[in-house]
């Protein structure tokens, strides 16, 4: 009896206490930069009450005085405001969530296998797990994108439109046949091929819409080359991964789930080993060079294909390094880069490939001329200007390439709208001007008349540049302990992370190696293409006792063709100082 009267005295404090606070509208609109931004997420905070903008950016929503209400859009800071009450219209202005990037060292980081990620996956929200294993967003070499179930809001029909607030770009098709959607990734797809889906390890090809937002634990977004090596042609449009609340609270338990690791397998072999190693597609063009015994029927096979192919730049690349190598022929070799460089003087890709050809033959005064032309064409690029710098330092112009930094330093911050960003963005610059400053310190005075800081300490310096700006890949370094970290440009940290370095134009990236580990470094690569059919020239440029009087660096370029996952590249010993390819 008595908790009966309880239980009744408790009903009538609740609705008398909540029959004193009055329901509320808020309305308003919310943009960046003025324009308006559909289907952001506007949610009570600490609930699952929420909405989304419409088209417009506009959004209306009931709330009690007091609630905190959460603006939230993919890539925007979150801004949360409190509701007072006495102002029914909150207009939010949503800013790009843009994070600085120190200066990049590799450090250690290792491996886990499967059964450590499985036990990593309650707290690790980067985890998904597929049909493939489980994939962590932070070691991947694809382009991903992993939700958190927490963060689903229930609305619209299914779980599709739920997700629709976090992959914008998304089209849901419930037009063709309302019981069976069709979901398409535009920007990841040339042809319009809808996405296929894997739900705890099973593959589906129709929408699993029988699966509520409020069962999913977690879900990913795979895209690009990545879907297609994963799920073959059937992943050509996009994958979504779900994983439920149901299979997590199994795994949790303890039952073993099977994974098909067939990509990953749980090896420590596998994974310490060095890869095999990256060899480009070789063209058809060349493959017919393989009947000629002398270098006259070679000769005979060129004036049969000039006609059919000497309007691609990289066909002469590679007749002119054909003869080279397989004939000795120098002459011929140097008359196919010229003709190159002439037919081609106003493609700035081309030509940028060609200078690393002939940086790589000791032509220091032809890779000159060619960065030349190049700053001509593109002449608002960092990159165009730290390469031409570069070139007078190489053939020892120390004054000219200090000249250029300057210069452009000058203009940036006089004419751009994203000011000279001496420690961040621009750090590749201000690093190589204070090196050749230090190396030749005595031989010219600066115009200020006085020293800059230098580099301190000997470090063993890894310069990766490449001529097409499009391309995506990953490097991995893997260190003398066999521990690893990696660095991937790909379209998702050019749209994040690396935007202004993008904006500027720069296609290069230093690493220094930790100096506490000495022995020997190896580098592989994955590369995802470029959206053409052109191959990416990588150049790589090791210093060893980089900022010293000592210092000595060596040059390799590498020519990637071919889509190719986890293949070795090169290795760099800090203990010997050698560069292996």
């Amino acid at each position: 009896m008595v908790r009966i009267v309880i239980s009744i005295t408790f009903l009538c404090v609740f609705f008398f206490g909540t029959s004193q606070e009055t329901k509320i509208t808020i309305r308003g609109k919310v943009t960046h930069l003025g324009q308006a931004l559909p289907n952001a997420n506007v949610v009570i905070k600490g609930t699952t009450v929420g909405t989304k903008t419409d088209a417009k950016g506009k959004y209306n929503i009931e709330v009690y005085p007091g609630n905190l209400l959460a603006f939230t859009y993919l890539g925007m800071q979150t801004i949360e405001v409190a509701v007072d009450g006495v102002n029914n219209v909150l207009d939010i202005k949503l800013s790009e969530n843009v994070d600085e990037l120190d200066e990049v060292v590799v450090k250690k980081r290792k491996r886990k296998s499967q059964k450590e990620l499985l036990a990593d996956y309650p707290t690790n929200t980067n985890l998904i797990k597929s049909s493939w294993g489980i994939m962590d967003k932070d070691r991947t070499s694809y382009s991903i994108r992993v939700i958190d179930g927490k963060n689903l809001m229930p609305a619209g029909t299914d779980f599709l439109d739920a997700l629709l607030v976090w992959v914008p770009n998304m089209l849901i098709d419930r037009v063709t046949n309302p019981l069976d959607p069709l979901v398409y990734l535009p920007q990841y797809a040339s042809t319009k091929v809808p996405v296929i889906y894997d739900v705890d390890g099973f593959v589906y090809e129709q929408a699993p819409t029988f699966i509520s937002v409020q069962d999913v634990e977690r879900v990913a977004v795979l895209t690009r080359n990545g879907a297609f090596a994963r799920y073959g042609s059937r992943g050509a449009g996009g994958v979504i991964i779900i994983n439920t609340k149901e299979q997590t609270r199994i795994d949790e338990l303890g039952v073993k789930r099977i994974y098909n690791n067939s990509g990953l397998r749980d090896s420590i072999y596998d994974q310490l080993a060095i890869k095999p190693a990256y060899v480009p597609e070789i063209p058809d063009y060349i493959k017919e060079y393989s009947l000629a015994d002398t270098e006259e029927r070679a000769n005979q096979i060129f004036e049969n294909q000039k006609t059919r192919f000497t309007d691609s730049p990289y066909y002469l690349l590679d007749l002119s390094q054909y003869f080279k190598d397989t004939w000795g022929d120098n002459k011929k070799s140097q008359a196919l880069l010229d003709t190159m460089s002439h037919q081609f003087a106003h493609d700035a890709i081309a030509l940028k490939a060609l200078a690393y050809r002939y940086e790589k033959l000791g032509f220091s005064e032809n890779a000159l001329q060619q960065y030349l032309a190049i700053l001509k064409l593109k002449p608002r690029d960092a990159q165009s200007h730290r390469d031409l710098a570069n070139a007078y330092d190489e053939i020892g112009n120390y004054q000219k390439a200090i000249h250029i930094y300057s210069r452009y330093e000058l203009a940036v911050n006089d004419l751009d709208s994203v000011p000279f960003d001496k420690y961040g963005t621009d750090a590749l610059i201000t690093t190589e001007r204070m090196n050749i400053i230090k190396l030749n310190a005595g031989k010219f005075f600066l115009e200020s008349g006085s020293m800059e800081e230098s580099t301190s300490n000997p470090e063993s310096r890894v310069l990766f540049e490449w001529n097409n700006s499009a391309a995506e890949f990953e490097l991995q370094f893997v260190d003398p302990e066999k521990y690893y970290d990696s660095w991937e440009y790909t379209v998702e940290t050019k749209e994040a992370e690396l935007s202004a370095a993008i904006l500027k134009g720069y296609s290069s990236k230093q690493f220094f190696l930790d100096d506490d580990l000495k022995g020997e470094w190896v580098v592989n690569v994955s590369y995802f293409g470029n959206g053409s059919q052109d191959p990416t020239y990588l150049k790589v440029t090791t210093f060893f006792d980089y900022g010293t009087l000592e210092q000595r660096k060596a040059t390799k370029v590498f020519k990637l063709a071919g889509i190719k996952e986890d293949s070795y590249l090169c290795r760099i010993n800090t203990d010997s100082k050698l560069f292996i390819e």
